[in-house]
């Protein structure tokens, strides 16, 4: 015992962290030092469901003074006044730095009746992220970490909840979005031509990102679609002076300005992640469409020459403060979420087999595909493997990262039979540490006092995550 409580307190701290919940309740009932230590992480996640007992459960804690400065997580399922009042309660847990919005991975608009319905519509968000921005602009002290899992691609109308978004991101050392689009089974070539994600993203740069630009040391960007040449996305006027990590997913670079819109980071970024994202080599102007001037031809096909052996040098090249790189992928579309969230660090590096597109538009299920050679004026897939390979080999040693056992990632598998399955929303909030789940060994530093709150929204339904 002597020798367990003489070790420093960030190491005993660290030990802790990794005991099971039965051995933690022995440890409160030794000493004072280890029962500090232990109530920490036995109480650092509180479920809030939409009943009595769990409200009754948040204002005992919230009425215990030692415990509220613990607790860090809780969950819910409607939006009931009692899960209004209960998460306006979390004002009086002090200490809270960090917080995850999580929603149902499924959505719908509210207007139009042809396409699927699902139980979160918009109206359902729109009223959680006003209730959720309420809360965190209440706080004495704003929060430095912000992350929404399954954020829709519409933009926010309302003015009330603009402003408290504005409020919030501009304190913001990290932000996270995950963003999710609608599905539309019975003609899915037609997804990418509904107004929505277009919209949201010509917004999303001046609306989520351009608040943040003061003060962001950590963004990261995922799309359950590819998204950056169509949707479009300009990310022109937008740039972070303090940024040190940047995660994109699904991104499809598609000219010059989205590499050096990333080169331009060079004085800050030391981590960079680049999850199942892609080169397309060859597209299809669809936002072009005047055929006077190619009379030949329903649309205006452009070429991108840059491959990604010219990107890994570049970032060898122009990014003096780069420490660490990751490109490949991670496991996408598993039963338990739509998109990969706080796992930029367990990215597979590789080659996957579908990093070049193509984006024709009039082909379905998806006008992104892997190889374009269907018509004579389209282009192959280029043969460039042994060029990209030599180059990433050098960007990981430049950096004194090991090379990955297979270079080869094979084409993300997509799970269609998880997709009809409704997983709750939720609100996730932490302190001192942004990382709702174990956190990855290239961010993750132990703080004693971190505390996280993960409020948890479900579907109308009432459905309960486990």
């Amino acid at each position: 015992m002597q020798d367990l409580i003489g070790l420093p307190l960030e190491l005993l701290a660290q030990v802790i962290s990794h005991v099971d919940q039965s051995t933690l309740k022995q440890l409160r009932q030794t000493c004072r030092m280890l029962a500090q230590l232990a109530s920490r992480e036995l109480f650092r996640t509180v479920r809030l469901f939409p009943d009595e007992e769990s409200y009754e459960r948040v204002r005992s804690i919230a009425g215990d003074v030692k415990l509220k400065m613990m607790e860090s997580e809780s969950d819910d399922c409607t939006l009931t006044e009692a899960f209004k009042d209960a998460i306006m309660q979390l004002k009086d847990f002090p200490g809270v730095q960090s917080t995850v919005l999580r929603f149902d991975r499924h959505c719908s608009t509210d207007s139009h009746t042809f396409r699927e319905e699902w139980p979160q519509t918009y109206t359902y968000r729109e009223e959680v992220l006003r209730v959720f921005f309420s809360w965190l602009t209440s706080l004495d002290t704003p929060i430095k970490e912000l992350g929404i899992r399954n954020l829709q691609d519409l933009n926010i109308r309302d003015a009330d909840i603009c402003a408290m978004v504005t409020t919030v991101l501009a304190h913001l050392q990290s932000l996270r979005l995950s963003i999710v689009t609608e599905n539309y089974e019975a003609s899915p070539e037609n997804e990418l031509e509904f107004p929505e994600p277009h919209d949201f993203f010509a917004e999303m740069p001046s609306t989520w990102l351009k608040p943040t630009m003061g003060s962001l040391e950590h963004l990261t960007l995922y799309c359950d679609r590819y998204w950056g040449f169509y949707p479009k996305v300009n990310f022109r006027g937008i740039h972070f002076p303090r940024l040190k990590t940047l995660a994109l997913g699904n991104f499809a670079f598609a000219q010059d300005s989205h590499l050096e819109w990333i080169l331009s980071h060079d004085a800050s970024l030391t981590e960079l992640y680049l999850d199942d994202c892609t080169i397309l080599y060859d597209k299809s102007e669809m936002e072009v469409r005047t055929p006077e001037q190619h009379p030949d031809r329903r649309k205006y096909y452009c070429s991108y020459e840059k491959r990604w052996y010219h990107f890994f040098d570049a970032f060898r090249a122009r990014l003096p403060l780069l420490r660490h790189f990751r490109m490949g992928a991670t496991c996408w579309w598993s039963i338990d979420e739509a998109m990969p969230f706080e796992k930029e660090a367990k990215t597979n590096i590789g080659l996957l087999n579908d990093r070049y597109m193509v984006c024709y538009d009039g082909y379905g299920p998806s006008p992104y595909m892997p190889d374009g050679s269907y018509k004579d004026h389209e282009k192959t897939v280029p043969d460039c493997d042994e060029e990209d390979r030599d180059a990433l080999r050098l960007l990981l040693k430049s950096l004194s990262q090991n090379e990955p056992e297979c270079w080869s990632l094979p084409y993300r598998i997509i799970m269609y039979s998880c997709l009809m399955m409704a997983i709750p929303a939720e609100i996730s909030l932490q302190s001192q540490c942004f990382f709702l789940f174990p956190p990855s060994s290239v961010y993750s530093h132990h703080t004693p006092n971190k505390l996280k709150v993960d409020v948890l929204s479900a579907t109308s339904e009432g459905v309960k995550l486990p």
